[in-house]
């Protein structure tokens, strides 16, 4: 479970002729940690808001990292190009500036290597269309997040209490009563998900079969027991 950041990052209508009639200025952030939202909420974004903030609350950036358009690039019509990807398209190798910059407001171009990271709403405002990006920028600590937050730093601890660690060694270093009379139960699989969540909010590093703990501190080390 993840607390997760709105933030303002473009107008695309004429914000200066058409003002935004909340305020929001280019810049403003919103945060949600499972309990409380943090920041000024427009009552006309919680409609395209709320599915997002929820799906990067529990996912994280597996909300929006298999989603195939975000590595699509830009296209240009070809009705030739039909015979081989079933509707026409072509990718473009030379883009505008002005395209470019257009595209990448919101978010960059896509690595050929990595997945995309973070997901966007709109205000439905056709005169200011403000955009926003969601994306996660912690595991949350908040009172319904804490039985998934407190094994999560446990495992962190047992990652850093064993630096040379091999990943499949990590649930033999909890004993059988952190593992079964805890809930939620620490699972092999529970234990993945919360690896993948440590990795992407950048406390754990996976390599060559070796999980290492990066230095980050979490938002806080409950006493457990």
């Amino acid at each position: 479970m993840y607390k997760v950041r709105c933030k303002l990052v473009k107008f695309e209508g004429d914000e200066q002729a058409f003002p935004c009639h909340f305020n929001y200025k280019i810049g403003d952030e919103i945060y949600y940690d499972g309990v409380q939202f943090t920041g000024r909420i427009c009552t006309h974004i919680i409609l395209s808001m709320m599915p997002v903030v929820y799906g990067v609350h529990v996912l994280g950036q597996n909300y929006c990292k298999n989603m195939p358009f975000r590595y699509r690039g830009m296209d240009t019509r070809d009705p030739d190009m039909a015979k081989y990807d079933g509707a026409g398209w072509r990718p473009r190798k030379q883009v505008a500036e002005a395209d470019l910059n257009k595209q990448t407001t919101v978010f960059p171009m896509q690595s050929r290597t990595e997945k995309a990271r973070g997901s966007h709403f709109l205000c439905p405002d056709s005169r200011t269309i403000a955009h926003f990006t969601v994306e996660p920028v912690d595991l949350s600590d908040s009172e319904s997040c804490a039985p998934y937050y407190r094994r999560a730093v446990a495992i962190l601890e047992k990652i850093e209490a064993n630096p040379d660690i091999q990943t499949g060694e990590i649930l033999d270093q909890f004993t059988e009563f952190e593992r079964e009379e805890i809930s939620p139960p620490l699972t092999p699989v529970l234990l993945d998900v919360l690896l993948e969540a440590l990795g992407d909010m950048d406390y754990i590093r996976v390599k060559n079969g070796k999980t290492l703990a990066t230095g980050r501190q979490p938002p806080s080390r409950p006493k457990i027991g």
